[in-house]
């Protein structure tokens, strides 16, 4: 009970000082305009970093941390009681208020028991005494309960953030990172990682997490806008975008693969609705095979093959000729073009130009034919005024011989300028037969289906990479070499060769790919196996989340039959329960009323947010009808958008991927809808069945899914 009190009393002297500094610093920003008024640049900076600690304190102080350990460095004689919150607070003094989550020191509370501890600082490794782990809860600018702790990861000690609603549940997590997330998000910025995390295992968090930490901690070499996040869709993106910003994040680069491709390529183009397919895929069972070879290392090998065909078809076979007079053959270029490795085609042409200039700087036999050349024409004119022009014309050509006007000619007789990617790739999809050798695909309805769609400009998503390609080896790349770090979420949707593109883009970063094999339901186009990547980067190191948080015991232990029987393991539940999930046997007819029914329930139970989770998109009309009906508001998601709203929704099981809600309702989970022997079949049920937090409804006509009986 007394340290309760005083805990209350410290929050709301804490509190106190949070006001006093954010005071202070208003009156800083207010005096800067006139302090600086003679250097711009410095005001500029200086009023938006205290624009931001204004807004950062302004955040948190309501709740200005959520810990506080007690810690003597052996090299000291005091003992600190140090307050770990979302940021960092330093007094106007520059004393410590809050410690940031991310420094060094607060690892001690996600991964050292109490005793004899130690962390990495800059300065090396710091020993010590930790004699209390405390964690407190704080709600609304209230103390509400502290709790004295060994460890972090006791699951009782994380059924009160847990147990949340979806809409808050993220915002929460800094303050239970556990131990296994927090090796991850502490890993060393030099450093390319893969994590393979089950379902509800917090992939998405501990990645935002990791790029909070990392900017953090790099700020003094690396900008926030030198961190990207790659996403599966708009969908995505706009959820995770509301995170960021309580990680003191927001500035770091947010987009999905079409967008940044989109970006790179700068050309006129629209990308496919990835929605038609999929769900064409799963209503008629018929993958088309060429689409994951469009993906693959063996097309941009038939690729290359191509490209080496343009290359060679840019020069003139007459070579560079100048005013009617040939300078250089075909095969000369050519030869010094060939040995400017590792460029592209336009840097290549630049570097070319150089070397050819400085030989025939060097080489006066050059100038001797040229002038015996230019000779030779106007000896044989009589007229004065028709030499003299032609001597003129002698002068101009020896002019453009030196470094500037050699390559601008260079690049006169390789223009690549209006080339365009688009148009490249047409060519060879049209040709594509002649540069394929032994693949078991069908290269006629490749070539059908893909040009039908490059017709009207459309690019589908397993084209992407071969696009990006074309660009990097005509061009190279400059927009993309100034990012220093990349995670890459929903990564087992990804295929080789769009790994391989994305580092040849991304040179200088490093990579954090995220991804669950149980959730690849883009089978059709992505890799198998993260083994399948190792080799694309450089000091990989492979990761596990094993454990669920998301999900109660007794939803994700139903979610391990699906699992389990199709060989991807069982994830570890946290010791939280929620009820049973229901399976209920409905009549066809009947089942639209019954959900309406049951969503009135669970909003009645004080649930925010509920999905009914459709295989296809079958019935979705019908029952957003029903709601509308029974004056439920309700969304129908059919495809990548921007924002989900929250409430209830009516949703396909590919797009609710990545995302959770409070209660779920399947509907449909017969056998002969998820079919127990179809692979794909069973990681869509398994992706539907994880994205409840707290209810699992799974509703079915006939007989239920073979593994859920």
């Amino acid at each position: 009970m007394e340290e309760l009190e005083y805990e209350k009393a410290k929050l709301e002297k804490t509190k106190n000082e949070l006001e006093e500094i954010q005071a202070g610093e208003e009156k800083i920003l207010a005096a800067l305009p006139q302090k600086y008024k003679n250097n711009p640049v410095l005001l500029s900076n200086l009023m938006s970093s205290t624009a931001t600690k204004i807004t950062n304190i302004a955040r948190v102080k309501d709740k200005p941390y959520f810990a506080r350990i007690d810690f003597k460095d052996d090299t000291k004689d005091k003992k600190e009681k140090l307050y770990i919150g979302k940021i960092g607070v330093l007094d106007l003094d520059g004393n410590i208020v809050i410690t940031d989550w991310r420094a060094p020191i607060s690892t001690l509370y996600y991964d050292s028991n109490l005793g004899k501890v130690e962390y990495v600082a800059p300065d090396g490794i710091i020993k010590g005494e930790m004699s209390l782990k405390r964690q407190i809860i704080i709600k609304d600018g209230k103390l509400e309960e502290i709790f004295d702790v060994d460890s972090v990861s006791d699951d009782e000690l994380l059924k009160p953030y847990l147990g949340a609603s979806a809409d808050s549940r993220l915002k929460n997590i800094v303050a239970t990172i556990q131990s296994e997330q927090n090796n991850i998000i502490r890993k060393e910025l030099e450093k390319n990682v893969i994590v393979q995390g089950v379902a509800g295992s917090g992939k998405t968090t501990v990645a935002l997490h990791r790029i909070a930490y990392l900017m953090y901690n790099n700020a003094n070499k690396l900008k926030a806008n030198q961190f990207m996040v790659i996403g599966p869709n708009k969908f995505f993106i706009n959820y995770i975008s509301n995170v960021l910003p309580d990680l003191d994040a927001s500035n770091a680069v947010q987009l999905t693969f079409e967008e940044l491709a989109s970006n790179f390529i700068n050309e006129k183009i629209t990308f496919e609705d990835t929605t038609k397919k999929i769900a064409d895929i799963i209503d008629n069972k018929k993958s088309k095979k060429y689409l994951k070879y469009k993906n693959s290392m063996e097309y941009k090998k038939s690729l290359d093959k191509y490209l080496n065909d343009v290359k060679n078809g840019l020069l003139s076979e007459k070579g560079l000729v100048i005013n009617n007079v040939q300078v250089l053959t075909k095969e000369s270029v050519m030869e010094v073009f060939e040995n400017t490795m590792g460029l592209s085609i336009s840097q290549k042409l630049g570097m070319t130009a150089k070397i050819i200039a400085n030989r025939i700087k060097k080489d006066e036999n050059v100038y001797k034919n040229i002038k015996d050349a230019m000779s030779k024409l106007y000896d044989s004119e009589d007229d004065i005024q028709v030499k003299r022009t032609l001597a003129k014309k002698e002068l101009d050509m020896l002019k453009e011989l030196t470094d500037t006007g050699f390559e601008k000619q260079l690049r006169k007789y390789v223009n690549i300028s209006n080339v365009k990617v688009l148009d490249i790739y047409k060519k060879f999809v049209e040709n594509v037969d002649k540069y394929t050798e032994n693949i078991d695909v069908d290269i006629k309805s490749l070539k059908e289906d893909t040009l039908k769609s490059l017709k009207n400009r459309v690019i589908e998503n397993e084209d992407i990479s071969a696009l990006l390609y074309i660009k990097y080896v005509l061009f190279g790349n400059e927009q993309y070499t100034d990012f220093k770090f990349v995670v890459i979420d929903e990564a087992q949707d990804f295929g080789k060769f769009s790994y391989y593109v994305l580092r040849l883009i991304l040179s200088n970063a490093y990579f954090s790919i995220f991804g669950d094999m149980a959730q690849g339901i883009y089978q059709y186009r992505a890799i198998d196996n993260w083994n399948e990547i190792y080799d694309i980067f450089d000091d990989v190191e492979f990761m596990k989340l094993e454990k669920s948080y998301r999900t109660s015991i007794e939803i994700m232990n139903e979610a391990n039959k699906i699992s389990s029987n199709i060989g991807l393991g069982k994830a570890n539940p946290v010791i939280r329960n929620a009820g049973p999930v229901i399976k209920s046997k409905v009549d066809k007819n009947m089942q639209e009323d019954y959900i309406v029914e049951r969503v009135k329930q669970y909003q009645k139970e004080g649930y925010n947010s509920i999905a009914i989770i459709y295989k296809n998109q079958n019935n979705m009309l019908n029952l957003n009808k029903k709601f509308k009906e029974a004056n439920i508001e309700s969304e129908i998601i059919y495809k990548d958008q921007e924002k989900y709203n929250g409430g209830v929704c009516i949703v396909t099981s590919y797009l609710a991927k990545g995302l959770e809600f409070d209660a779920v309702i399947i509907v449909d989970t017969d056998e002969d809808m998820y079919k127990s022997d179809s692979k794909l079949d069973m990681k869509l049920l398994y992706v539907a069945m994880t994205r409840a937090l707290h209810r699992l409804e799974l509703i079915y006509s006939n007989n239920i899914c073979k593994f859920l009986n």
